[in-house]
Formats: C-alpha cells, sequence, structure tokens
C-alpha cells in the first residue's frame, strides 16, 4: 500500500505552530516546511529524495526553515509540529542548527488529563495488572508533536533549521 506524501505533508504543515512573546509571527518570520523520504542504498548510506508516494515502514524527513525578518533579535521562539497520525515519531531523528531544547508530547501520566510535554529520553507511568503506576520508556508511536523551544535569541536574518523525521506505520 502506498500513501500520497501530500497528504502526510498537509496534516505536518496544518498543525505546524510558532509562538512567540512580544510579536506576530507572520509578521517576524519568514517560514518554510518540506519533507523528503529518506532512502538507504545497499551500503547503508542514506539520501533524502522527493516521491509523489511513502510505503509503510518507510521513514519521512521533515525540515522547518524560520528566518527572521526584523531587524531586532527574537527571544521566546518556540517551533512546534505534529506528529501525524499514521506515522510514528523515530527518536533520535530530531536535529536544529541553533541551540534549543527538544521536547516530545504524549500523555505520560494517566492520572493527569491531556498530553505533556518531556525532553528525551521520555518517560511514561504505566498501571500493572494490581492498578500499581511504574515508569516506562514512552513508545514512539504515542509522540503526538515535536517542539524546540531555542535557548538564545534568533538573531536579524538568522535561520533556524530544525528536522525531525517519523516512520509509517
Amino acid at each position: 500500500m502506498n500513501i500520497g506524501t501530500q497528504k502526510i505533508a498537509c496534516a505536518v504543515f496544518a498543525g505546524f505552530v510558532m509562538s512567540m512573546a512580544s510579536m506576530s509571527a507572520a509578521e517576524a518570520l519568514s517560514s518554510n516546511f518540506s519533507f523528503m523520504i529518506v532512502e538507504t542504498d545497499d551500503d547503508g548510506a542514506e539520501k533524502l529524495v522527493k516521491r509523489e508516494t511513502v510505503k509503510p515502514g518507510e521513514t519521512i524527513h521533515y525540515q522547518l526553515l524560520h528566518e527572521n525578518m526584523t531587524e531586532q533579535a527574537l527571544s521566546g521562539l518556540v517551533i512546534a509540529a505534529p506528529v501525524p497520525q499514521g506515522v510514528s515519531l523515530t527518536f533520535g531523528g530530531q536535529d536544529t542548527s541553533v541551540s534549543a531544547v527538544f521536547e516530545v508530547q504524549a500523555e505520560m501520566n494517566p492520572e493527569i488529563d491531556g498530553l505533556e510535554w518531556s525532553t528525551l529520553p521520555a518517560l511514561r507511568k504505566v498501571a500493572d495488572a494490581d492498578g500499581n503506576l511504574h515508569e516506562e520508556p514512552l513508545p514512539e508511536e504515542e509522540v503526538a508533536a515535536v517542539r524546540w523551544t531555542l535557548s538564545q535569541p534568533l538573531e536579524p536574518g538568522e535561520i533556524a533549521k530544525n528536522s525531525y523525521r517519523v516512520r509509517l506505520n
């Protein structure tokens, strides 16, 4: 079964979020979203290719670029993007060109309603047969979104390049 990459890309782009403390993100940042399929040759070398379809088990590489279009440094920048249904985040597949804290969002504590953010390695609490809670590593397929909280202001003209990978279930 092949799935069109446009369908998966639209799901990510629709949920792509930026937030800043003092200025409208639309006025301050030029944003670009792209994706490619990760192919591996017989020697294990990876290459990123553009294709119209993706097969179950294949990896998609998402890239988010944000350029500061103002004449002043932008502080408090958070770049977030969803992990669409039908794919699983690939832990270790994230990268950033600027100093930032990377976090994942998932349900991590059944005693708290809703989703929570955590750095990696993320742990979640699960109940055993007796109802006792214990921690276990968060499965990749449970991640609903990712975000980078920039550690330093984004300088005028500077570009933040963030990427992450998902695997089609």
